[in-house]
């Protein structure tokens, strides 16, 4: 497939070339094709392999056009990115468009199969990982490995996507025609309106007088380019107006003097070039008139003084006489202001406070730009508390949301009618909300709650840990197949765990402290009724002392009788088969409910006094897990990469808010701590309540849909990497919606 779309790239690329009126691209057109004559025989050795890695990296991105080419981008990979960087992304994002247009048709059908083959009823496009983006990563890291120039690389990107995605479309097809025909069934598509997509209303009224910054406006100025030179200060003298911008280039590259140096535009003014900036020009005049269009838009009369104008218009009016740099800091502000007010896990309260601070923010950057490359700015770290801190509360009847937003209507507030002209009121509110915040959590003792929780955690993780080795040891004792199963499921459950806990707490490094690893050989002899018959008088010397024994290393980790009675009632019949003749079949019957008895409905045990001090959770009675996949030939891969917690839970980290079903409500929480081993989570309420689960617990509620994971990153930062990616959708020429 590669090869025939390559072949089809190579011709496009000769025809380009004699299409072409600049002397510089034909030869750069030349240069492409005579390196893909070299390479085509490498890349189409590498590609199986790079594309097997690209479908196992599968991470899940969003399926709609415009998100799957900008995933993974954000705010600060592009401030290390420099020109040439950002024009192949923008241009392999292109491609990827382009693909997924072509193959669209396909690539809809197929999902309904690729997502039955992972064991899910309904469709969710993005877990298909044969996705086209797949395969132009694939294609670039090919390209990577070989060294090929970054010209190069993008001029092979642009003209094989469309081969490449003709082709995914026949595949797409072909792959179709072949799971209907092995009677495979597709999963059934579902509509769902998120609350996280939707704009409410009352947010649409409210900012309707933002009229500078109109769709029409933003694809104009808003660029992926211009963000970047944005944010390494290389807009600082730019103008914002077309014309004078083009007066200005002209001027460089014809009017410069004999006696001076030639400079390096990069304008490349040939007529048609100059011709295309004329008529761009002409354009501006029109572009106003279809913003002044629009509804809530209005052009100030003139002679209106400044003053009589709203803010952001008198904002706009002062960054347009400084230069594009202001008026991209002004953009970008407001973009990233309406991403938090548009984002319904806030609360409306929290969200208009947040709009309420706007023109303070606005005023702010055409002082300090440092807001947007700085994370520690004042003004950054304090928008990030308040929205962070905001999605403590699901509801507004929370006891605790009145008081969160008192603290910030008398701290936060009177900025916005401050006449900002640095950083410092900022961080004035800052250390008040933070001084706040601190000795509220003092009154609650909440740090002194999260550490005797982290310490009762990190003591089960280790002996859960040190459980598994010693088991792992005893799997090798040729005893163990001379006795039933459910004296195995006592050793390497609770017993592992009394052995485990011993050691750990033994101040002397003895080798057995207790004598319990001891016990291990004395109870599998015990066990064995055709041994036991021989030798009556030690196991009637051995009894005595074994139970004992066994219940006191059951007191040392606190494990609940009601757990292992099942066991005693065994071991005892066990004892028993010893004074009894030799029965044809044993008289010990194995109890199938005996394994749950014992270690329960967890990947690691929590003794309860340790439960006690974290909030441990246990599944609930009526915990129904996320539905089994189906079983077809073939699709190892595929379950492997739509298994529970696969992508977005594997990548937790501290701070994460997540949502959690109990008892019929959901109650936000914030995840507080993480185990060394990653086995153990903590997490902690609002109020100071602490809750804490196992891994594997974790993966089984969001799986099932009884936990929601609401924000992974900082929520500042989201909303400014949103701003990238409209950035990169502007780049693109394509508005999708």
């Amino acid at each position: 497939m590669l090869s025939r779309a390559l072949a089809q790239a190579r011709q496009s690329m000769r025809d380009e070339a004699t299409r072409a009126q600049g002397l510089l691209a034909r030869d750069h057109l030349a240069l492409s094709v005579k390196l893909l004559d070299a390479h085509a025989s490498q890349l189409c050795m590498r590609y199986p392999q790079a594309l097997d890695d690209a479908f196992r990296r599968h991470d899940a991105p969003e399926s709609r056009l415009g998100v799957v080419a900008t995933q993974g981008l954000r705010l600060d990979q592009l401030e290390l990115m420099d020109e040439s960087q950002v024009h192949e992304r923008v241009e392999t994002a292109r491609a990827i468009q382009h693909m997924l247009l072509i193959s669209e048709s396909a690539l809809t059908e197929f999902n309904t199969y690729v997502c039955a083959l992972q064991g899910h009823k309904q469709v969710t496009a993005s877990r298909n990982p044969l996705r086209p983006d797949a395969y132009v990563a694939a294609l670039q890291e090919v390209m990577d490995e070989i060294g090929l120039p970054l010209r190069v690389r993008t001029a092979w990107v642009q003209h094989v996507s469309g081969a490449l995605g003709a082709a995914l479309n026949a595949e797409y097809a072909s792959w179709v025609a072949q799971l209907r025909g092995q009677g495979v069934q597709p999963a059934v598509f579902s509509v769902r309106r998120t609350a996280e997509t939707s704009t409410p209303q009352h947010v649409t009224a409210s900012r309707g007088a933002r009229a500078p910054w109109s769709p029409q406006h933003r694809q104009t100025v808003l660029t992926l380019d211009r963000l970047r030179r944005l944010m390494a200060g290389e807009l600082a003298a730019e103008p914002c107006d077309p014309k004078e911008a083009f007066a200005r280039q002209f001027a460089q590259e014809f009017e410069v003097s004999s006696d001076q140096p030639p400079v390096d535009t990069g304008f490349e003014a040939t007529v048609p070039a100059a011709l295309e900036a004329l008529q761009d020009m002409q354009q501006v005049d029109h572009l106003v008139s279809r913003m002044a269009q629009r509804p809530g838009f209005t052009l100030a009369p003139k002679g209106v003084p400044n003053a009589e104008l709203p803010v952001r218009e008198q904002l706009m009016r002062q960054a347009q006489a400084q230069g594009m740099a202001q008026v991209l800091s002004l953009e970008v502000v407001a973009l990233m202001v309406d991403n938090l007010v548009q984002d319904s896990r806030l609360l409306l309260p929290i969200r208009d406070l947040i709009s309420r601070l706007e023109p303070a923010l606005l005023r702010l950057v055409l002082v300090d730009a440092r807001f947007f490359s700085d994370r520690q700015h004042p003004a950054r770290r304090l928008l990030q508390e308040i929205a962070q801190k905001g999605l403590a509360f699901g509801s507004v009847d929370d006891a605790h949301f009145n008081v969160f937003l008192v603290a910030l209507q008398r701290f936060v507030s009177p900025l916005a009618s401050m006449q900002i002209d640095s950083a410092e009121p900022f961080e004035l509110a800052l250390k008040s909300l933070t001084t706040e915040w601190s000795q509220a959590a003092a009154r609650t003792d909440v740090s002194s709650q999260m550490d005797t929780a982290v310490a009762a955690l990190e003591f089960a993780e280790s002996r859960n840990l040190l459980a598994d080795k010693m088991v792992a040891g005893m799997q090798s004792m040729a005893e163990l197949q001379q006795v039933p199963q459910s004296l195995l499921d006592f050793l390497f459950g609770p017993w592992a765990q009394v052995m485990a806990c011993a050691q750990l707490n033994d101040q002397s490094h003895a080798d057995d402290p207790g004598g319990y690893k001891a016990l291990v050989h004395t109870l599998l002899w015990s066990a064995q009724p055709e041994l036991t018959r021989k030798n009556i008088d030690k196991l009637t010397r051995l009894v005595p002392r074994l139970l004992p024994t066994l219940r006191a290393g059951l007191r040392l980790i606190d494990y609940p009788a009601t757990k292992t009675s099942v066991f005693f009632d065994v071991l005892m019949q066990l004892h028993q088969q010893a004074f009894r003749p030799v029965q044809a079949k044993p008289a010990t019957q194995e109890r199938p409910d005996l394994a749950a008895s014992l270690l329960g409905d967890q990947a690691h045990w929590v003794a309860p006094a340790e439960a006690k001090a974290s909030g441990f959770m246990d599944l609930p009675d009526d915990f129904a897990g996320p539905q089994e996949p189906v079983a077809v030939e073939k699709s190892a891969a595929l379950l492997e990469m739509a298994a529970p917690g696969y992508g977005e839970l594997g990548a937790l980290s501290v701070g994460t808010w997540i949502e959690l079903l109990t008892n019929d409500i959901w109650s936000r929480t914030q995840l507080s701590w993480i185990s060394p081993q990653r086995t153990m989570y903590l997490f902690t309420s609002v109020q100071g309540k602490t809750q804490s689960m196992t891994q594997r617990m974790l993966e089984r509620l969001h799986g099932s849909g009884r936990l929601r994971v609401l924000s992974e990153q900082s929520m500042v930062d989201g909303a400014l990497d949103a701003v990238v990616q409209t950035a990169m959708l502007n780049s693109l020429d394509l508005r999708v919606v």
